[in-house]
């Protein structure tokens, strides 16, 4: 999970399949009963103060991640607290880690980024319904070339108005978790979706001297250091704004947006890297035709799999 070889953890179903990757950092997951700690975050060890009374002791050396306090369901491990191991051992491993989801279209992994109810779940739901792949609902963990995928749920605060994927209660019945499909455990980086609330659908392409200070405030752990040619690297992939209203009706108009607009950008790869395009509008018959193709290419990929 995130480029991590996980154990201790029980019923693995909805984490990814564990890669033969002898580079992979292996990470201890355990559980101990013991007084509070301060808590900290060095370069060697961590403390993370959680929810009801827990901790999570992080040990670089030792590769281990113990949470303390009442234990987890497996639920709540999977997602989120899982997440907070595999966001620290990454950032000590050189990697870049940022709140955000991500999914998969072209073969490239597409980052989602916005902050608390901005919809990043509910946009990548949305996606998993048209059947393309979601690769992380929470973190997005690179090495700077590739998005490592993350565990198989998504979890929602609320359905959508006639959302028919199934979904099981989970966190003490206040998300609703929909199971994603297997996928393989990196994906080679595509750029940059900046979620934002809008009166009307409309896509803007993210200059990269902005796209660098945005992705610089949702670094996770900013305490501990970065490597600037990797930060660099990354704001200069294409990058947009997506802005849409709060409003159900609208989800396919600003995805079809979206795909369109990614489409487009992904066709001078041939001659380097995707390009991002100023702003951008769909129409009804284009929307139809894309979402046909990415549809196609999904049902593809499930084939191979």
């Amino acid at each position: 999970m995130y480029g991590l070889h996980l154990t201790g953890v029980a019923g693995t179903g909805l984490l990814p399949a564990p890669a033969a990757d002898a580079a992979r950092p292996r990470v201890v997951i355990r559980h101990a009963r013991q007084d509070p700690e301060p808590e900290c975050m060095g370069t060697a060890r961590a403390v993370l103060g959680l929810p009801a009374g827990r901790q999570l002791l992080l040990s670089r050396g030792e590769g281990t991640a113990t949470f303390t306090g009442p234990r987890l369901s497996h639920d709540e491990l999977v997602h989120p607290y899982l997440g907070a191991a595999a966001s620290v051992f990454s950032r000590w491993g050189g990697r870049e880690v940022f709140h955000a989801g991500a999914f998969v279209f072209g073969g490239l992994a597409w980052a989602v980024v916005g902050g608390r109810e901005a919809g990043k779940s509910t946009l990548l739901a949305a996606l998993a319904a048209r059947e393309l792949p979601v690769l992380a609902d929470d973190l997005f963990v690179t090495d700077g070339h590739q998005a490592f995928c993350g565990p198989r749920t998504i979890d929602l605060r609320r359905l959508a108005p006639g959302a028919t994927a199934p979904v099981t209660p989970v966190r003490d019945a206040s998300r609703w978790r929909v199971a994603l499909p297997p996928l393989p455990g990196a994906v080679s980086i595509g750029g940059w979706i900046y979620l934002c609330w809008r009166a009307e659908v409309q896509m803007h392409a993210v200059p990269a001297s902005r796209s660098l200070a945005r992705l610089a405030a949702r670094r996770t752990w900013p305490a501990l250091p970065s490597d600037l040619q990797v930060l660099l690297a990354l704001s200069a992939r294409p990058a947009w704004d997506l802005g849409r209203p709060a409003d159900w009706t609208r989800m396919d108009h600003s995805l079809d947006l979206m795909l369109q607009t990614l489409q487009a950008a992904i066709r001078p790869q041939a001659s380097g890297r995707p390009q991002a395009s100023g702003r951008v509008s769909s129409s009804p018959a284009s929307a139809h035709a894309l979402r046909k193709r990415a549809t196609s290419r999904a049902a593809t990929a499930a084939e191979s799999r």
